[in-house]
């Protein structure tokens, strides 16, 4: 009887051409992994997937301006493909996003920070349907939400409301600040409407960012229209 086990298939997708020839190199150094896959565009990725079998997808979280990625990506990827093992790979660390795609239902998560020791390990972890939580995100996590496990996905849901992901951590005059903000009003457009000051109005939306764990506007942008499009898709 043989001993010899199945490699693990890999599929890629990231738009960094020095990323992509990165991790074929790890993987062409560790014994049991097999890149099967490896692509810079979601949609050469859908369509590979009909043809090509792999037991872990690497995504990267931001693609292309002009691609589909974040959370709308996982939403389409689980959908049509539900047994898809996600390791989530990128250098976005805010917890309200990373939050989101376990709830979604990606079962890892990675910073692309980590070294190919971590990256290996992470992977073999999600090929064997084990989620991969790093310990300081799952900390994180537990702090971001005050609960333990509240990151994970709902059995056979793949639709998470922004509302749910945000319940609670926001006070109400930050929720009303970021909901002017997102509308299109600027800083000095929110305070003359809710009388007050432009610094107690900026106040209010830099603490939102800082609970959220976003470093910028484009992420809160970003993931305002990511939840759009999944309450339309």
């Amino acid at each position: 009887m043989s001993n010899i086990k199945r490699k693990i298939r890999l599929a890629l997708l990231d738009d960094h051409p020095i990323f992509r020839q990165s991790f074929k190199i790890l993987c062409d150094e560790e014994k049991d992994l097999k890149l099967v896959g490896s692509y810079g565009e979601s949609a050469e990725l859908f369509t590979q997937l009909q043809f090509v079998k792999c037991d872990v997808l690497i995504l990267d979280y931001l693609l292309l301006a002009e691609d589909q990625d974040g959370l709308s990506l996982i939403k389409s990827l689980l959908s049509r493909y539900p047994d898809i093992n996600i390791l989530l790979s990128t250098s976005v660390e805010s917890m309200a996003v990373i939050r989101a795609a376990y709830m979604l239902g990606i079962k890892g998560y990675i910073s692309k920070r980590e070294s190919g020791t971590v990256y290996s390990s992470a992977i073999r972890t999600v090929a064997h349907g084990q989620r991969f939580i790093p310990p300081a995100i799952a900390e994180q996590l537990v702090q971001f939400t005050g609960k333990n496990n509240d990151y994970l996905p709902k059995p056979h849901s793949h639709d998470v409301d922004a509302s749910s992901v945000l319940d609670k951590l926001l006070t109400p005059s930050e929720t009303t600040v970021i909901s002017y903000f997102l509308s299109g009003m600027s800083i000095s457009d929110i305070a003359k409407e809710l009388e007050r000051s432009r610094k107690t109005v900026a106040g209010h939306k830099n603490n939102a960012l800082r609970k959220m764990g976003m470093k910028s506007d484009l992420e809160l942008f970003k993931f305002h229209n990511d939840f759009f499009k999944q309450k339309i898709a």
